[in-house]
């Protein structure tokens, strides 16, 4: 990014005050002596633009029983970096059109025996020259969001491009842009929300949402959640002057895996989701409207038997906890 946007760029919420607030839940903040409804849909202008500190990690763990033996294995993966939000175009219907750039990313993989994995977009060793290529096109590429006037994301444009410029033997690794939808309806806007709300009011949503690294890579079997997902406002109030809306949600989600892609001698799986869920909260900019703070905390167990011959079972268990943390963390004027 060139100096002379970073000039333009300054914070408003103090990040430190945030994080303490994600962590201490909305009693933290100041209560806006207010009674009329708000609205959390986007009412932005061209030219808005925010940048965003991110950071998800997953945690898998694993547990395979076969013949007898059992051994358990647990694999962390960090995701953090940094994204910038600019609003491009406003039409009259209170739709946008606004572009997406991840602006750094850094992904950490810590096996459940040897030591971590890192590649960093702004630091490539060379190392994993897959994983260095993936990165570079994914922070080289700007991508084009559509935004409905409720906030929710109608589509995404420039994954080609992006899957272009990681080359024909990375492209396959670029996430679909199902993923980059659902990356951001979690950054600057608030999904489906109603045109006015006040505190304790709800609305749902319903997504549907790709789930990355749940199962054996080897079986090829896709897997997807519906969520159906409940808004609740909590609260309205200041921090740092700037109104805010404090909002929770909560997630119930229905996972689904396509086992018509087995590889060719395996035989029927049997798969069973157990418990699946996720919940989360959110501070909105009542002056900007667009997200401030947001943490997400998605777990999921999954039950697998695969038949290796008569007899003979490999029996699975999968458990993945994923917390996510978005952060605003510079502004334009």
């Amino acid at each position: 990014m060139s100096q002379s946007i970073n000039h333009r760029y300054r914070p408003t919420v103090a990040p430190l005050l945030l994080v303490v607030w994600l962590v201490a839940g909305v009693s933290t903040i100041p209560t806006l002596a207010q009674d009329e409804p708000v609205s959390l849909r986007p009412q932005w202008t061209a030219g808005q633009t925010a940048r965003y500190e991110f950071r998800t990690q997953s945690t898998k763990e694993e547990t395979a029983e076969l013949a007898g033996q059992s051994e358990t294995g647990t694999t962390v993966y960090l995701n953090e970096g940094q994204a910038t939000w600019r609003v491009e175009e406003v039409a009259e219907d209170g739709s946008s059109v606004c572009t997406m750039s991840l602006d750094a990313m850094k992904v950490t993989i810590t096996p459940p025996q040897g030591e971590a994995v890192t590649v960093d977009s702004a630091n490539p060793t060379g190392e994993i020259p897959v994983f260095d290529a993936l990165l570079a096109a994914m922070v080289q590429t700007k991508l084009t969001v559509y935004v409905n006037p409720d906030g929710s994301i109608e589509r995404v444009e420039g994954v080609d491009a992006m899957k272009q410029a990681a080359g024909p033997d990375v492209a396959d690794s670029v996430p679909d842009e199902i993923d980059f939808q659902e990356t951001a309806s979690e950054l600057a806007t608030l999904i489906a929300a109603p045109a006015e709300a006040g505190p304790g009011d709800t609305w749902r949503a319903q997504n549907t949402w790709a789930l990355e690294d749940i199962l054996p890579g080897m079986l090829n079997i896709e897997t997807i959640a519906d969520f159906d997902t409940t808004f609740t406002l909590e609260q309205l109030g200041r921090v740092q002057d700037v109104p805010v809306a404090a909002v929770r949600f909560r997630s119930v989600m229905d996972v689904k895996a396509d086992l018509s892609k087995l590889p060719d001698g395996v035989a029927d799986v049997d798969l069973r989701v157990g418990e699946a869920s996720a919940r989360g909260e959110l501070l909105f900019d009542l002056s900007r409207h667009e997200t401030i703070a947001r943490n997400d905390v998605q777990s999921y167990t999954v039950n697998l038997t695969v038949p290796l011959r008569p007899g003979m079972n490999l029996n699975a268990t999968i458990k993945q906890t994923t917390t996510s943390q978005v952060l605003r963390i510079e502004e334009n004027e």
